[in-house]
């Protein structure tokens, strides 16, 4: 090589070294390198007693990560793009697109009946069976009500907890007729979940690691592997919880994957890796209904339906789905119109990863984001009252305890007080059985409480009843006090 050409070689390195600092980075790395996106979020992870946030944004096959807090507070472990997470609902297009591949391996079909391969599967529409098809299982439209059939979900990690989950559906009455309209109902995924099985000849989860994870590359992701520490809040702690298992409910909302890995699930969303035949079949028919009459409207007049896992545009340009349990909340936005998505995931219930993967999408998108207040946590509403309650108990007790010297001084007519008595008791006694009631009274029962809400809620339950159930005990012990006097 002679002079000349050397120093061509070197002019043209040094020309790029020049460039190279003012070439645009992708639209992934500046937005998450952002100053006032990266100060908003700490603000909200602090204000909200978030443990650890970890947050992905994608534009093309670039993807960017950032994270806050800790995978595990006690060992000071921090969280990062391998922090294990559960997904929640946004485990429903891995159980939608799981079917979707099983009809391109020509296995089913989505507008096949589901008792063609479940065959005691019978519901019930005003008094008649109803030939309810996959596809509206899929889609929330199958009428199945979701009040009525979460609460008979069983804990545990037993393999025939699939069946039985499944079989919580059987010979129940819909709540309307199937595919006129929408309820969000988790038992739908779970009954698909079982499905695949039966189709597939295999385990859900193994099929899905197979035929979706091992494809793309996800290979953080699964269904029965460690977490995260999860974390609740109880009376303004943060204390760590975990969570009882569901293995019924894999269908409908237990993938654990790292941002990472879904980073990856991303960009097979947008079609930027190469995938087996069937499974980029499967993915491009997720985003779009295969009849108009399988979309249907979440409210009247939306924008967005509920399609195959997703809450997307009717042409499939745009998705989302948020998830949460009692220890993890996730969620995700996709625009396949302009190549790019977000994910965020926390160890804790929060709405932390709404805002962190709604500000990052608007920042994308929009060059600007909306600074977003902290929803109220259960515990932020259950410890205060459990807190009043538990100071009104004391004072019952000690209005219990000095009962008989008060009421020593005093002259009381027996008739109206047994008047009294019997309001009282008739008053307490109704509202006793009101709050014990309560849980069943929105659909739920205790095993809800106990499990989704902080324990501050079940404690201000338990407080709440305690005290009417002492007030009904001072009543009763106030009247045969005095009763006792007026005989004196």
């Amino acid at each position: 090589m002679n002079i000349k050409k050397i120093a061509a070689v070197f002019l043209s390195i040094g020309t790029l070294l020049t460039i190279i600092p003012f070439l645009p980075a992708s639209a992934a790395d500046s937005v998450l390198d952002d100053a006032e996106l990266n100060n908003y979020i700490t603000e909200y992870v602090d204000e909200t007693h978030t443990p650890g946030l970890s947050l992905v944004a994608v534009d093309g096959e670039n993807a960017s990560y950032k994270n806050w807090g800790y995978d595990n507070i006690a060992q000071q472990i921090p969280a990062t793009e391998h922090t294990h997470y559960e997904l929640a609902s946004v485990s429903k297009a891995f159980t939608a697109l799981s079917v979707l591949v099983l009809q391109e391996e020509g296995k089913l079909s989505i507008n096949d009946s589901v008792s063609d391969y479940l065959s005691w599967f019978d519901v019930k529409w005003q008094g008649e069976s109803y030939d309810l098809k996959i596809w509206q299982l899929l889609n929330h439209t199958s009428g199945i009500p979701e009040s009525q059939t979460y609460k008979q979900v069983k804990i545990g990690t037993d393999e025939r907890l699939k069946e039985d989950t499944a079989r919580i559906a059987e010979g129940i009455d819909l709540g309307f007729e199937p595919g006129t309209e929408f309820e969000y109902c988790n038992l739908n995924y779970d009954i698909l979940a079982y499905l695949v099985e039966v189709a597939s000849g295999e385990r859900f989860e193994d099929y899905v690691a197979e035929e979706i994870f091992a494809p793309i590359g996800m290979t953080e992701t699964g269904y029965d592997i460690p977490t995260a520490q999860g974390y609740q809040r109880c009376f303004w702690q943060t204390i760590e919880y975990d969570a009882p298992r569901f293995k019924g409910c894999q269908g409908d909302g237990y993938v654990i994957t790292t941002t990472a890995d879904m980073s990856l699930w991303i960009k097979a969303q947008l079609g930027q890796l190469e995938l087996p035949e069937k499974l980029e079949k499967a993915i491009e028919k997720s985003h779009r209904a295969e009849a108009a009459s399988q979309y249907i409207n979440a409210e009247e007049g939306a924008d967005c339906y509920y399609l195959n896992g997703w809450m997307q545009e009717k042409d499939g340009s745009y998705m989302e789905h948020s998830g949460g349990n009692p220890n993890f909340s996730t969620m995700l936005y996709i625009d396949r119109e302009r190549n790019i998505g977000t994910f965020a995931a926390t160890n804790i219930s929060s709405d932390s990863p709404v805002n962190a993967a709604r500000s990052a999408y608007k920042l994308m998108t929009e060059g600007k984001f909306e600074h977003m207040s902290a929803s109220p946590s259960s515990d932020s509403i259950a410890a205060p009252i459990a807190v009043v309650f538990l100071l009104l108990l004391v004072l019952l007790v000690v209005l219990l305890l000095t009962q008989k010297k008060r009421l020593a001084k005093k002259a009381v007519n027996m008739k109206k007080e047994k008047i009294r008595l019997c309001l009282r008791l008739i008053i307490l006694s109704a509202l006793l059985v009101l709050c014990f009631a309560a849980p069943y009274l929105i659909g739920y029962n205790y095993l809800f409480v106990a499990v989704w809400l902080s324990y501050s809620a079940l404690i201000a339950l338990t407080i709440i009843d305690l005290d009417l159930i002492l007030m009904i005990v001072t009543s009763i012990t106030r009247y045969s006090r005095q009763k006792h006097q007026t005989k004196e």
